[in-house]
This record gives C-alpha cells, structure tokens and sequence, in this order.
C-alpha cells in the first residue's frame, strides 16, 4: 500500500492536498523554492526526515518524508518577508487574492499559512503541480546553527522524537531544561539560557568530554551516558516511554571501573553492617587479650 497522507495543514472536506514526497523529488522540489524565494537551502537545513529516506526495499513510505522542513534563518528574511515573496509568485501563476491565505478553521485550502514559528506553504512537487503538492515548512530560527541540531532525524530504530524526549528526560536529571528553541535552560534561574552551541550542551549533558556528534542520534547518546554512574537514573523516563510505545531499549552495560547507583548504595550498606559488627565484637571483649 502506497501511503499518501503528508502534511495537515492544507485540506478540504474530502481531505488533506498535500501528500508524502518521494526522496527522489526532494532536491528538484528544493530547487524550485529557492528559484521562488531567493534563498539556498544546503542539505543540512534539511531538517528531520527530509531526504535522508532511502530503504532498499523499495517502500514508499521508508523512501518518503511527510513534508519538506527547512531551517530558515530570520536573519536574513523575515516571516513576512517570506510571504510576500510566495504570494508574488502565486499571483504570477493567477491564483486570486482570496484564495492564497488560510485563516484559521474557515479556509484551510490556500496555499501559505503564518503560523508561529513557521511559515507554511502548499509546495508543486518538483516544481510542478501535475505532480502533485507537499508541504512545506519553513522553520524560523535566530539559531540556525542551534535548530538543525534540535530538528535532526533519527534512526531506523529510534526516531528523530524519540532522540527529543531523551534530550529531555537527561536535562530534568540534570536539574536543566532542554529547550528546542532556545537550547539548554535552567529553571532555577527563570529558564535563563546557559548553553546554546551544540559543542557547550554536548558536556554538560551527557558529561565531560561529550562533544556535538555524541548528540546525534540516541544510540551515540545512550553510548555516551553508559559511562554516568546515574546512567540508569537519567535515562528512566525516557525508557518509560519507549516501553510505552513498544520500543525495545538495549540493555544497559556499564563499562568496567563504573558502578551503579545501586552498587555504591549496596556497598555503603555493607560498609555500615561492617562497622556495627566490629563495634559490637569489641564491646563485648572478644578483642581483649
């Protein structure tokens, strides 16, 4: 079965307009914003999924990405820039005024929405609308460096959201916060900013000696955190919610010379039995001689 479902922005009542692009139309795609728009798009503004799908076995969806997402820096061009160029060439091509905009529930058939951080637009897969349309989202940042870190896909196994929810659950087991938008915060100073650049939260993350491709993907993370004596601890939410989704997590294995949370409290125990049972022989004189 060929699934066609992409992005929800754009719809009618029988449906949505838009549809998954197949990897092999991406770049053409890409091409023609950039002709419409001015801007350039290098693959690694490429965000999430977006033409990094490639299975051998031929499967449309695992050889697709739902829509086009692209890191756009507003340094350079405005969100209301960006629209004014879009609805240029739209009216170049006579679509009417009235039909170019959605406006929240009560038309969501046009072709741009402004919506937050993002600019939205019903893109002519490779150029062309006889092939179709994709959405396409234009992710705004003042960070660009920083959001294609955040936006990054993930692996056959664990997925670009996955990779999310473990950036976050080992920030809170940090005492931090990990924010998509602005990086690592801490809320006991009203979630002030104290690392930005992938290369600073890499470390104070995962822990000394991390640097920004530790970051990743989940499996160069949980490689990275297997050294953390609170290993267990820092990743427990996050295999909650694997487990709750039917994902399997690898076992842990802690690398020799490293000791658990639970070891070092079980030797403690053992330490403190120690020293009562001494204390207690030698009160009792089988000490003296």
């Amino acid at each position: 079965m060929i699934l066609k479902e992409g992005g929800n922005i754009f719809k009618t009542e029988q449906g949505a307009i838009t549809q998954r692009i197949a990897t092999k139309d991406v770049q053409a795609s890409i091409d023609f914003i950039e002709k419409i728009t001015g801007l350039t798009y290098d693959e690694e503004d490429w965000l999430g999924t977006t033409g990094k799908k490639n299975d051998p076995d031929g499967e449309f969806e695992k050889n697709s990405s739902g829509d086009l997402d692209l890191n756009t820096d507003a340094n350079k061009i405005s969100k209301e820039q960006l629209i004014v160029k879009l609805t240029a060439w739209l009216k170049s091509q006579g679509v009417d005024d009235a039909e170019i905009m959605n406006v929240g529930r009560k038309k969501t058939d046009g072709w741009i929405k402004d919506a937050g951080d993002q600019v939205h637009f019903r893109t002519p897969i490779a150029g062309s609308d006889k092939n179709g349309f994709v959405q396409t989202d234009f992710m705004f940042t003042n960070n660009p460096d920083f959001q294609r870190g955040a936006k990054r896909g993930g692996t056959a196994q664990f997925g670009g959201t996955d990779r999310a929810i473990l950036l976050s659950a080992v920030a809170r087991g940090r005492g931090l916060k990990f924010s998509p938008k602005f990086g690592l915060v801490d809320p006991a100073k009203g979630d002030e900013v104290i690392a930005a650049t992938w290369d600073k939260i890499a470390p104070l993350l995962l822990g000394k000696g991390a640097k920004e491709p530790d970051t990743h993907t989940v499996e160069t993370m949980l490689a990275f955190l297997k050294k953390d004596p609170n290993y267990e601890e820092l990743i427990a939410p996050w295999k909650e919610t694997m487990a709750k989704a039917g994902k399997e997590v690898p076992e842990s294995k802690i690398p020799t010379g490293y000791k658990t949370l639970e070891d070092k409290q079980l030797a403690r125990i053992r330490e403190l039995s120690g020293n009562m049972l001494n204390s207690s022989v030698m009160s009792s004189g089988s000490f003296i001689r």
